[in-house]
């Protein structure tokens, strides 16, 4: 089959399950559609916006994890132009239906602009996602070592315990693959051999960086304050909904819906994350009503950061063209 029609096989497959399981939670929760227009009425729009400013503050971050990476190599790109390319970057990942993602979005714009060679700049960004999970992944053991398993149901937890070591493992196979020997295996396996080449760049990106430990630890904490700033808007959507989930609550709940909602089989997560939202509040004690409400404020967030996203890109491209004119 030839690669393109794949891709956009595969496009359209995402788009089906996005409509598929947005469509399931509103089925399954019709009754409680019913109940969002009094939650709206009351929410607390103070606390809302400052829940807005912290989850938009979150995604810039991004950027100025990215500015470490690059520089650490010698590359100085503006603060602002990163930050414009992150927006666009989430509006390609979140309302845009096409097989160019978010992150390659921004691969290609640097390379097109600045020249920065496109294998380099993907694998900075890549070690900057890497990062991301790494540090959301510390926030939920220690809310998990905290006590947050008690809210869970045994299934639950069980797939959690389960889940912990393999992640982890996987984290260390990836970051030292030829000491397990995975670079032999992928070029065994058939199944596997379409990897082998990222993993080992990867690998060969991680050694370049081992000897910039003050930029990696720099970049690690901007994975840690993006984080906690998004710990921090969820625990203000929280209170805005008079939800009455304790603020470590929401270092267990995030890391979760992030890590389920990035599995690629729909368009920008959206279906898939806000269904793990609804039901991991719901394993904390809160009503179906007002966890629904929440996941469909964290949507119309994320639209709106993408919209913004959006604006920039146009009015870049409108700036550009009229240069280019000039």
């Amino acid at each position: 089959m030839d690669k393109n029609i794949k891709r956009y096989l595969l496009l359209a497959a995402r788009i089906i399950f996005s409509v598929g399981l947005f469509s399931v939670l509103i089925i399954l929760n019709l009754k409680n559609l019913e109940s969002i227009p009094e939650l709206l009425k009351n929410l607390n729009l103070a606390f809302a916006l400052i829940g807005v400013l912290f989850y938009f503050l979150g995604v810039a971050l991004e950027s100025l994890r990215w500015h470490v990476l690059l520089t650490a190599h010698k590359i100085f790109i503006p603060h602002s132009y990163l930050l414009n390319s992150v927006l666009i970057g989430f509006f390609y990942s979140t309302l845009l239906p096409t097989t160019i993602g978010g992150d390659a979005y921004r691969g290609i714009d640097m390379h097109r602009t600045f020249k920065i060679p496109l294998h380099e700049n993907v694998l900075s960004i890549y070690l900057g996602r890497f990062l991301g999970i790494i540090s959301g992944l510390i926030f939920l053991i220690i809310s998990f070592c905290l006590g947050m398993y008690k809210y869970l149901n045994i299934s639950f937890t069980i797939g959690l315990i389960i889940m912990f070591p393999i992640v982890v493992f996987l984290i260390i196979i990836t970051v030292i693959p030829k000491k397990f020997k995975i670079d032999i295996l992928f070029g065994k396996v058939k199944f596997l051999k379409r990897f082998s080449g990222s993993v080992l760049e990867f690998s060969h990106v991680l050694d370049n960086y081992k000897y910039k430990g003050k930029s990696l630890a720099i970049s690690f904490i901007y994975s840690l304050l993006g984080n906690l700033s998004t710990f921090v808007s969820f625990y203000f959507i929280g209170i805005a909904l008079k939800i009455s989930v304790s603020f470590l609550s929401y270092l267990f709940i995030i890391p979760v819906t992030w890590t389920i909602s990035n599995i690629p089989i729909t368009v920008g997560g959206i279906g898939i994350r806000e269904n793990t939202l609804v039901l991991l509040l719901k394993e904390f004690g809160i009503s179906s009503a007002s966890a629904l409400t929440f996941s469909l404020i964290v949507l119309i967030i994320n639209i709106f950061i993408a919209v913004l996203g959006g604006f920039i890109y146009i009015v870049r491209n409108a700036t550009y063209k009229h240069k280019k004119k000039i």
